[in-house]
C-alpha cells in the first residue's frame, strides 16, 4: 500500500539521519584541528592559552562530549541545527540561503546530462556501427576516467582563458552557468548514453518491435516512440542519483568555478572546523538525497505499471 510505503520510507529517513548525524558528530570530535585556534588565527588574533580557553568555552567545546551531543540534538529538534562558529547565524538559515545557487547548478547539470544521454544514446542505437558510436565510446571512457576537476580546468582553459567565451567564476548570469553545468553533466551523460544504447538494442529483438517493423515503421521511429520509454527506465534511477548528489552540492565543481552554493560553503566550514555547519550539511544533504530517491521511486512506479504500489 502507498501509505505503508511512505511510512517505511519515513522511518528509514529518521534512522539514517540519526545514524549519520551521530557518526558525523563523533568523527568531528576525534579528528585533528581546534576550531578555536583556527578562528583566532584566521582573524589574526593571538592564540594564547587564556584566549583559546575563553573561545572554547564560548563555543561550548569545554563541555563533556555527551553534553555537546545533547546540545546538538536539542538544536536539531528546535529547527536551528546549531549556530555557525564563523557567522554566528543558525546553520539551517545558512544552508537554505545557499540552496538556490546549488539547485540552479544541479538543474542545469541534470539538463546537460539528460540531453547528452538521449542524443548520444538514441543516435548510437540508430547508427550502431557508425562514427558516432565510436566517438561515444571514447567520450564515455573519458567521462568515467577523468576526474571532474580536470574536465573543469580544460573548459576554463579553452572557453575562458584561450577564447574568452564564458566567465570562469561567480554567479551573475546564464553565462556563468554554462561551464560548471557542462563539467557536471557531460561525463556521466556520455556514460549513461552507452547504457541507454545497450538497453535499446537489447529490446530490438522483442515481439512488439518485430510487429512494428512488420507495419513498415522506420528504425528511428521504433527506437524513439516505442523503445525509448522502456529503455530509459533504468537510466531514470541513475539520473535521480546523480541529481541527488548535485543537490547536495558538487564540492569540486563549485570550488573550481567559485559557485556560491552548498558545496563551496561546506568546504570553507571543513577548513574552519565549523562543526555545526558540517553536521547540519550532512543531515541536509541526506534529506535531499533520500527525498529525491523517494520521488524517483514514485515516478518509476508510475511509468512502469508492473511496479506500481496497489492496495
Amino acid at each position: 500500500m502507498m501509505i505503508r510505503f511512505c511510512i517505511e520510507r519515513l522511518l528509514h529517513l529518521i534512522l539514517i539521519v540519526f545514524f549519520l548525524s551521530t557518526l558525523t558528530f563523533i568523527l568531528l570530535r576525534i579528528s585533528p584541528g581546534d576550531p578555536a585556534f583556527i578562528m583566532l588565527t584566521t582573524h589574526g588574533m593571538p592564540a594564547s592559552e587564556e584566549v583559546l580557553l575563553s573561545v572554547r568555552e564560548e563555543l561550548g567545546l569545554t563541555d563533556s562530549i555527551w553534553s555537546q551531543y545533547g546540545q546538538w540534538i536539542k538544536s536539531l529538534v528546535s529547527g536551528q541545527w546549531g549556530i555557525s562558529y564563523a557567522s554566528k547565524e543558525p546553520v539551517l538559515d545558512e544552508l537554505v540561503k545557499r540552496l538556490p545557487a546549488t539547485l540552479e547548478l544541479a538543474v542545469a547539470g541534470l539538463g546537460v546530462m539528460t540531453f547528452f544521454t538521449l542524443v548520444i544514446g538514441i543516435s548510437t542505437a540508430i547508427w550502431a556501427d557508425g562514427w558516432m558510436n565510436r566517438f561515444s565510446k571514447l567520450l564515455a571512457l573519458l567521462g568515467s576516467a577523468l576526474p571532474s576537476f580536470w574536465l573543469g580546468f580544460l573548459f576554463i582553459y579553452f572557453f575562458s582563458v584561450k577564447y574568452g567565451i564564458f566567465p570562469t567564476t561567480g554567479r551573475g548570469s546564464w553565462h556563468h552557468l554554462v561551464l560548471p553545468a557542462l563539467t557536471m553533466g557531460i561525463g556521466m551523460g556520455a556514460v549513461y548514453a552507452r547504457v541507454l544504447r545497450t538497453n535499446m538494442l537489447d529490446l530490438m529483438n522483442h515481439n512488439f518491435v518485430k510487429a512494428a517493423k512488420a507495419r513498415g515503421l522506420s528504425t528511428w521511429r521504433i527506437l524513439v516512440f516505442h523503445l525509448l520509454k522502456h529503455a530509459f527506465l533504468p537510466i531514470l534511477t541513475m539520473l535521480g542519483t546523480s541529481f541527488a548528489f548535485m543537490l547536495g552540492g558538487s564540492i569540486i565543481v563549485e570550488s573550481i568555478f567559485s559557485w556560491p552554493g552548498l558545496g563551496r560553503y561546506v568546504i570553507q566550514a571543513i577548513l574552519q572546523r565549523d562543526y555545526p555547519v558540517i553536521q547540519g550539511y550532512v543531515i541536509f544533504a541526506s534529506l535531499l538525497f533520500i527525498t529525491i530517491h523517494f520521488l524517483v521511486d514514485l515516478i518509476y512506479g508510475w511509468l512502469d505499471p508492473r511496479l506500481r504500489i496497489t492496495d
